[in-house]
């Protein structure tokens, strides 16, 4: 067992001394297929990122309605919906705080050009 865990960390030290600096200088490509800087880029992956996310929020919002209704004044299942509404809202303000910090910082580095 000693020996095995002997190769594996040899062979970790022999990728990250000889193969990973080599990997470092090779061309690195958009994979979007556009001529974008590094923040325009990180702003266009959290744009769809949002998208994405919006469309996931309105179907918690749908499902925490529903739990609502499923509830019908029991209030054990009233707690769980309120929760339910209250992690959604959070997600939500996270996603798009996350959103607006990146529009920041684009916004920062392209008024430093």
């Amino acid at each position: 067992m000693k020996r095995n865990s002997f190769k594996i960390t040899a062979a970790l030290i022999a990728f990250l001394l000889i193969i990973f600096p080599a990997l470092s200088f090779a061309q690195i490509t958009n994979p979007l297929g556009s001529n974008t800087s590094i923040p325009e880029f990180i702003s266009q992956v959290l744009g769809d990122v949002v998208k994405v996310g919006g469309i996931i929020a309105v179907f918690a919002f749908i499902w925490v309605g529903y739990l609502f209704v499923q509830a019908q004044g029991r209030p054990t299942e009233l707690q769980k919906a309120k929760d339910t509404f209250i992690y959604t809202c959070i997600g939500v303000a996270v996603l798009l705080g996350a959103q607006l910090i990146a529009s920041i910082i684009v916004g920062t580095l392209n008024s430093l050009k």
